[in-house]
């Protein structure tokens, strides 16, 4: 299936893309989303110049913005391709990288978050209304990548009730995306 992912690819500088989204049908129990181009199911990976973008690329985005840190273009100092940062890396700034690419670790002058959608779109930031919501068994997350929408089974909240525990919508998403890298 992975390999299947990777063969099909949708290069982005050929190709107009006027919507980029996500989608987790329940977080709760998959935490690998749908990629949402252009209004379409698209099951594979977005290619510009020298990189292949991911589901995780997007997840890493999201979790970036929901955290408020600006997304920065990093280049592994081995290969020279960019970089991405995904899961708990995605909102804890850090200086030593691992290339997904060619495997080595390099370090950054500054801590940061790699971004190598950062070089092509400029990612708004994400506005939360100010609600609850309760979560039962079923949470479905939506994220507009270029639109900066951020819903909550359907909802656009930036608290959630789960388990009889009140948390910050942001709290919620890195703890059940944590361990996405």
């Amino acid at each position: 299936m992975l390999e299947e992912i990777y063969n099909n690819r949708l290069n982005i500088k050929q190709n107009e893309i006027k919507n980029i989204s996500i989608k987790y049908e329940n977080i709760l129990e998959n935490v690998i989303p749908k990629i949402i181009i252009n209004n379409k199911v698209f099951n594979g990976v977005l290619e510009y110049d020298k990189s292949l973008l991911t589901y995780k690329d997007f997840g890493g985005i999201m979790l970036a913005k929901l955290n408020n840190i600006p997304l920065e273009m990093v280049k592994c100092s081995h290969c020279g391709r960019y970089h991405s940062d995904n899961g708990k890396f995605a909102y804890t700034p850090h200086r030593t990288h691992l290339c997904l690419y060619c495997g080595h670790l390099f370090r950054a002058k500054e801590r940061n978050i790699g971004s190598e959608l950062a070089m092509i779109y400029n990612v708004p930031e994400i506005k939360l209304q100010d609600k609850l919501l309760k979560i039962d068994n079923h949470c479905c997350v939506e994220y507009n990548m270029l639109k900066g929408t951020l819903l909550i089974n359907n909802q656009n909240v930036n608290r959630v009730l789960f388990k009889d525990k009140e948390l910050d919508i942001v709290e919620f998403l890195n703890h059940v995306l944590k361990n996405e890298f």
